[in-house]
């Protein structure tokens, strides 16, 4: 069995810098799951900027137009710590790492030594500085805002003010329009020296610690509150407080025993000779720290720029939160056994529920929950009944967009699934079409998502109060959408395929979201014992669904650019709009992650399908080809899904260098500075799991069957101990192409099935326990909570230990 070294795997993806970045964004983050900073250097100093998830400048209701000057969200404060010299210019003395396992960041300068961390225990940041100069010289610590103390625009006002705090500072933000109000504070104090406040510049507090040869302590709080009554200033001043007493060591010890408890969790080594399997096990680590780093809060991290920010309010492409961008932060998440990382995401995406099933009545005419594929943090925005009339009417081809009114633009400036339509100068495709604008499936996705961590948990209550709610009601609104044709099947009509084809009929995407949800949502229905009457019809909806279009089909042939062979699923039916827009292989959407076929389905034609749909998906081969990528598409995971290992390491080298990754990782992708993101690590991560581990059914909502190394190529070593669904904990190794054993620990006590990874007969035995042997394609055997089993060939000894 692995006998692991946690803190030596982890530390194969340390960010090491031997020079000075050149830009603030190529910085190291820092981040307890709720304050954040990227930590870079200039020459005289370490440069922070706090930010936080919990701070948003406007809601849903907001007046102003989407990525104008108020639509931001996250920044409190800059924090520069000036040393006096220049210990930080370059050269040999300069060192800057980011201890993953400990999410601590060191910097040696010139004789002088930084280290700093955000503890997991406390929303503060804590830096120590070692001037071990000859002469040492005064530690400047400023606290500045980045815009002027207050900013009203239209009824919206932004204001900064210091707080008088003695011989600390204290900085407060406060965002008021109508309802809304959110507020930060941030305060900063030096630790057990004689500080005094200057008033440097306007806009700018500075500490001043007189020079001092040897150790000094740093502390930097932060809080955010959503209530005009409470004063958010006195709570960022009481952690100060609470932290001040402690050493910068025992703050350390603290917070670095949450990170070994959380990277105890599983692992993955990888070998290779060529030095790409260790690379894409860096990227899995990074995507890991990252997250752990940035959703431990009340919001998920934003993808765009996260709790990383680095330029005051900049942040491209706004506060408002995409689907299709958020959900891959989160996908290796629950194979990972971080799962407790997603509680933001989902808890964001359910309480904005009721108001997307008033959104499915406004905009769509029908009952169910309509996610928007782009909304604010608080959800869609509910219209009064007039403006709803009219939106609908342009959702639904009965009205230009041109022809909005005037009070119907005004509502709909900001909530970005309703700009796209109100904010256009310019007749949309069709009079209603543009990228996100009809996008349907969105939902499906949260709804398989929460699905899945219902199943690697076990939770019921959990599938009671999440899960199952969002399954509902996904699924409801495309039961009331569909419309039944002449040919007796239900069909959709006037929808997004994601957005790569527009108003098409029977899009591949929303056909494979039914297919991928309504099952669990009777699944579902069954285990919590609710909902006869809806599970039979949505039975008689999959009955009676259309099937996916074909190449073949005249209608898919009339769609430019949605065909890829006769012989394999098209992209949809001609609809109202022709042409493709945003390649995203959306052909692959059956697969993943909507999970109608998997590698257990065993259906000979289909099979054929999905392998030819693979070699000849268009964006894929583009990267392939060495073209850069500007949409983390999710192909490579569809390649795992299938059992294509011999190929993963091209496709995985490939991806990534599609995105010209940062040296920390984070990449822009997206075109912009303030947009940074690791959407393409979660995909990286997820597709490296997959083809180390697979837990899926035959067909949705069924048994899971654990496959080991599904896709792994034989010149790739490897271990790993990953989450299976049903709670299964599975520990195995390969090497050379042959599997040297399987672990498995039992967290729910459900029957295990496994894909027998031998092809011979099997030994199967609880540890230190009774055997008994098993034969056949599928080890099928009872387990009992919290019992580990070991699975070999009959013929095989014991495996000895390894590290």
């Amino acid at each position: 069995m692995p006998d692991v070294d946690y803190r030596a795997l982890v530390s194969r993806a340390d960010l090491i810098y031997h020079s000075p970045v050149e830009t603030p964004l190529e910085g190291q983050p820092i981040g307890n799951g709720v304050m954040g900073t990227m930590v870079w250097t200039v020459p005289n100093a370490v440069c922070l900027q706090v930010n936080r998830c919990d701070i948003f400048a406007v809601d849903k209701y907001h007046e102003g137009r989407q990525g104008e000057a108020t639509d931001y969200c996250g920044g409190c404060a800059k924090v520069t710590v000036d040393l006096g010299g220049q210990p930080f210019q370059g050269g040999e003395t300069f060192a800057q790492r980011l201890s993953l396992y400990d999410a601590e960041c060191t910097i040696e300068g010139e004789d002088v030594r930084i280290r700093c961390l955000i503890s997991s225990a406390a929303d503060a940041l804590v830096l120590e500085v070692d001037d071990r100069r000859a002469h040492p010289q005064p530690v400047r610590v400023a606290v500045s805002m980045w815009r002027p103390p207050e900013v009203q625009t239209g009824d919206h006002r932004a204001r900064y003010r210091f707080g008088n705090a003695g011989d600390r500072v204290l900085l407060v933000q406060q965002f008021d329009q109508r309802d809304h109000y959110c507020a930060s504070g941030v305060a900063a104090a030096i630790v057990g020296h004689h500080t005094r406040v200057e008033e440097t510049a306007e806009g700018m507090r500075t500490l001043v610690s007189p020079a001092h040869k040897g150790k000094r302590t740093l502390l930097i709080t932060s809080a955010a509150s959503w209530s005009r009554r409470e004063d958010v200033g006195d709570t960022a001043l009481s952690l100060l407080d609470q932290a001040s007493p402690q050493p910068y060591d025992v703050l350390h010890r603290e917070h670095a025993r949450w990170w070994s408890n959380f990277w105890s969790r599983t692992f993955v080594h990888l070998t290779s000779s060529d030095g790409g399997a260790e690379l894409m096990e860096r990227a899995r680590t990074l995507h890991l720290y990252n997250m752990a780093a940035t959703s431990r809060g009340t919001f998920p991290p934003k993808w765009n720029g996260s709790l990383f920010i680095t330029d005051g309010d900049v942040r491209h492409w706004g506060a408002q939160f995409w689907i299709w961008t958020t959900e891959m932060h989160y996908c290796p998440l629950f194979a990972a056994d971080a799962v407790d990382l997603t509680k933001p995401y989902f808890d964001m995406y359910l309480q904005q529920l009721p108001d997307c099933e008033k959104a499915g009545l406004q905009r769509w005419g029908v009952q169910g929950a309509f996610y928007p594929e782009t909304t604010p943090f608080d959800g869609p925005v509910i219209l009064p009944g007039d403006v709803a009339k009219e939106f609908q009417d342009v959702y639904l081809g009965r009205k230009n967009n041109l022809r909005l009114s005037k009070d119907a633009r005004a509502l709909g400036q900001y909530d970005s699934s309703l700009r796209v339509l109100a904010g256009s100068e310019t007749e949309l495709a069709a009079g209603r079409y543009t990228w996100i604008s009809h996008v349907a499936s969105s939902g499906c996705e949260l709804a398989v998502q929460a699905w899945w961590r219902y199943r690697y948990t076990g939770d019921t209550e959990w599938l009671r109060s999440h899960a199952y709610p969002l399954l509902k009601g996904t699924v409801e609104f495309y039961r009331n959408l569909v419309e039944k044709g002449e040919d007796g099947r239900y069909h959709i009509h006037g929808t997004n395929v994601h957005e790569d084809f527009w108003g098409a009929t029977d899009g591949i995407m929303d056909l494979a979201a039914i297919r991928g949800t309504a099952p669990l949502a009777i699944r579902a229905a069954e285990i919590l014992g609710v909902d006869d009457e809806l599970r039979l019809q949505w039975q008689e909806l999959l009955d009676e669904l259309a099937p996916y279009p074909m190449g073949s089909d005249p209608e898919s042939k009339a769609l430019t650019g949605g065909v890829l062979a006769d012989d394999v699923w098209a992209a949809g039916h001609l609809g109202h709009v022709d042409g493709q827009h945003n390649p995203e292989d959306v052909w692959l959407n059956p697969i993943f992650p909507f999970e109608d076929w998997t590698l257990e389905t065993g259906d000979p034609p289909v099979d054929k399908i999905v392998q030819k749909t693979l070699d000849l998906a268009p964006r894929m081969q583009s990267i392939l080809s060495g073209e850069s990528c500007n949409t983390a598409i999710r192909t490579p995971i569809a390649w795992v899904r299938a059992g294509r290992g011999e190929e993963l390491p091209a496709i995985l080298k490939s991806y990534y260098a599609a995105f010209a990754p940062l040296t920390n990782g984070w990449s822009l992708f997206e075109g912009a500075d303030q947009a940074h993101s690791i959407e393409h690590l979660g995909c990286i991560s997820t597709a490296l799991q997959e083809g180390l581990l697979q837990s899926v059914s035959a067909r949705p909502g069924g048994p899971e069957i654990i496959r080991v190394f599904p896709a792994w190529p034989e010149s790739w070593d490897a271990s790993f101990r990953l989450l299976a669904r049903g709670g299964f904990l599975v520990t195995s190794a390969i090497q050379q192409g042959e599997v040297e054993f399987v672990e498995i620990e039992s967290r729910l006590g459900e029957p295990c099935r496994l894909r027998n990874p031998w092809g011979v007969p099997c030994r199967v035995g609880e540890i230190d326990g009774t055997e008994q042997e098993l034969d056949g394609d599928i080890l099928r055997f009872n387990t009992e909570k919290d019992r580990r089993y070991r699975v070999l060939p009959a013929n095989r000894p014991e495996p000895r230990s390894t590290r």
